[in-house]
């Protein structure tokens, strides 16, 4: 499954999200029902009953999937109240995985939190997956694997924040299966920028426009694992989300071209 990621077409609203996600190519879109602390997003369809049946609605007219919605964050103080909304969102939109994101520092607190609230999406049959980040306090591959061993909690693997905290393609391989739970592909340069939350919010390059080594990480996979296209670009504001989507697309069908024999 190859899906569109919320932020590279960010601002567009569910509806146009799918519709771009479709004209594009993709099999699969990611959407953003909440912000970084887990509440709401202003323009969330959470608690709105006939705009989650629209958004629902237009998935299965599209026949496009749902592959992730975001953002579930981890920090302290907590809200269980707002959780609890955004996985029953999540859920009543037929997502497979909720991502979930940590800030708060004490690990321990958070992978106890983690399986907990992964205890109540399985209830709705939704999937957690943990993100980990150079600039946040789960920072690492290894970081993650750490806290959601006692979650049972797979890992989503983001490109660029893999290469910017030190990963490597073979550290993906050695992974069991079942602890990774799609894979977030860009590019970048080979240099590490000064500001790592710029770059990831701004600064990101098509599969197969930077020097990162992609192909070894997809083949890193297991088999059959989601790649949703995430490149937030400044260059593209302003553009529409169709345009953002098939430019992503084009670019990704170039690269995986190059993979075969």
């Amino acid at each position: 499954m190859l899906s569109l990621a919320y932020i590279t077409a960010e601002g567009a609203d569910p509806i146009a999200a799918i519709a771009a996600a479709g004209a594009a190519g993709f099999d699969g879109v990611g959407l953003r029902l909440a912000g970084p602390v887990g509440r709401p997003h202003p323009d969330s369809p959470i608690g709105d009953t006939a705009r989650l049946k629209a958004i629902a609605g237009e998935l299965r007219a599209r026949g496009i999937a749902l592959l992730d919605v975001e953002v579930l964050t981890l920090a302290e103080p907590f809200d269980p109240a707002a959780a609890d909304m955004l996985i029953a969102g999540a859920a009543e939109l037929g997502a497979r995985y909720l991502q979930v994101v940590c800030e708060d520092p004490d690990l321990d607190r958070a992978a106890d939190r983690l399986a907990r609230l992964a205890e109540i999406a399985r209830g709705r049959s939704l999937g957690l997956a943990l993100e980990f980040m150079a600039f946040r306090t789960v920072d690492s591959l290894a970081t993650a694997v750490q806290v959601t061993a006692r979650a049972n909690v797979p890992i989503l693997i983001d490109a660029l924040h893999l290469a910017r905290s030190g990963g490597i393609a073979a550290d993906v391989a050695a992974l069991p299966p079942e602890s990774v739970a799609f894979l977030q592909l860009c590019d970048a340069p080979a240099a590490r920028p000064a500001d790592l939350i710029h770059e990831a919010r701004f600064d990101r390059l098509y599969p197969g426009e930077g020097a990162l080594p992609l192909l070894p990480l997809i083949a890193a996979l297991p088999p059959d694992r989601p790649i949703s296209i995430e490149v937030p670009r400044a260059s593209m504001i302003g553009r529409t989300a169709r345009e953002q989507a098939r430019e992503a697309f084009a670019w990704t069908q170039r690269l995986l071209v190059r993979r075969q024999p």
